[in-house]
């Protein structure tokens, strides 16, 4: 699914009606084709037929980048000699996400955050399994487990990073990305002050 700059203005106009409402629920197709200036008609003939409907695209929207992105670089491995995936995510990834943040913000604070997961889950499962192929014997786990946590654990820090109140630049934030997928629990736990 490819959104234009339609799409964009609509998904702008939605996050707009978000910040303004009291709850999720009373969002509605007629707020946000107010909040554009266009009658609900308009929207749902032309666009989106629900909000539903909307934030699935708005998943798209977000994602279309980062995925196409990820696919070169897993097909292309050879080209990025010195890069891993890790790496990779936080110099090429970070940045597209953080130009997103608007919207990753609603996302991530629980107005469409299971959906959104799911997307993501469903999106990346198949993409990287052939990455992880192989771990099984060194960890004892399976290869959807390890994918399922990777996904996961990177979830989470971008949720945490766009729930600040201001998300640092992906520049900064980056190392910390890194040191956060590249560190356990423990090692975080253990770090000594001194």
């Amino acid at each position: 699914m490819q959104c234009n700059e339609i799409d964009e203005r609509i998904f702008t106009a939605f996050v707009l009606v978000i910040k303004e409402s009291s709850s999720y629920s009373k969002i509605t197709l007629t707020s946000v084709a107010n909040k554009l200036g266009m009658s609900r008609q308009a929207l749902y003939e032309t666009h989106y037929r629900s909000i539903d409907e909307l934030v699935i695209a708005l998943h798209y929207f977000i994602d279309q980048n980062p995925q196409m992105k990820l696919k070169k670089f897993l097909s292309q491995q050879a080209a990025y000699q010195h890069t891993d995936l890790i790496h990779f995510f936080a110099e090429e990834i970070l940045p597209d996400l953080y130009s997103k943040r608007q919207y990753l913000q609603i996302l991530y604070k629980g107005i469409a955050c299971p959906p959104w997961t799911r997307f993501i889950m469903k999106s990346y499962i198949d993409i990287l399994e052939p990455y992880f192929k192989g771990s099984e014997a060194k960890t004892g786990l399976s290869v959807e487990f390890m994918m399922q946590l990777a996904i996961t654990q990177t979830l989470t820090i971008i949720a945490n990073w766009m729930n600040q109140p201001k998300p640092e630049n992906p520049a900064t934030f980056s190392k910390k990305f890194i040191f956060l997928m590249t560190h356990s629990i423990n090692d975080l736990i253990s770090i000594n002050p001194d």
